[in-house]
């Protein structure tokens, strides 16, 4: 009896990459999936958080709203106007002269339209309101900053935990006299997300 001769070079792959072909091919694409109707997701940075909801409008496309207390650990701001004159860069500026230049979002609400092209990826373009405290207010001078403006976000992970950043633009006030634009960047925040 002779021994079983070894498959010859090249047989194997060319067995195993038909196979695996076929068994990714049989597999759901995400388009295929099953879109919610309807999205409940909880965006959580280190000193805050957002709740939101959100209907969909289409394959891959949400319209909803969300509110949040709190803010971001890791934030950076950047004013226009009289609020970045001063030699150390952006700066909110007091009565009796600057100040230190954090703001920290304390209160929010907004409307929101979000993009969901697969189950890792998905982004936010939306208009929100929020109440800011700026620290290194005084005591007669509460510092509660008001914004108004757009914002944006851009998150990437799996299907229910998604990262990534997001950025606000528009208008800070306090008051009728003391208005700047302002940018205010949150580098890393992350949604968690549950549909049915």
């Amino acid at each position: 009896m002779c021994p079983a001769k070894p498959p010859a070079r090249g047989v194997v792959p060319a067995i195993l990459v038909p196979l695996l072909g076929l068994a990714l091919a049989v597999r759901p694409v995400s388009a295929q999936l099953r879109q919610p109707d309807t999205v409940l997701s909880l965006d959580a940075d280190v000193l805050g958080g957002a709740l939101s909801y959100a209907r969909a409008r289409g394959p891959g496309r949400y319209w909803g709203v969300e509110a949040g207390v709190g803010d971001a650990f890791l934030h950076g701001v950047l004013l226009s106007g009289r609020s970045s004159a001063h030699e150390d860069g952006p700066s909110a500026e007091a009565r009796g002269g600057f100040v230190d230049k954090e703001l920290f979002e304390i209160l929010h609400a907004g409307i929101f339209r979000r993009w969901v092209p697969s189950d890792r990826m998905s982004a936010d373009v939306g208009v929100r309101a929020s109440v800011f405290v700026r620290d290194g207010a005084a005591g007669n001078d509460p510092g509660l900053p008001l914004f108004a403006g757009v914002y944006a976000n851009a998150m990437v992970g799996g299907r229910r935990l998604k990262v990534g950043p997001r950025l606000l633009a528009g208008i800070f006030s306090e008051g009728p006299t003391a208005r700047a634009f302002g940018i205010y960047l949150v580098p890393l925040s992350a949604r968690f997300g549950f549909g049915w």
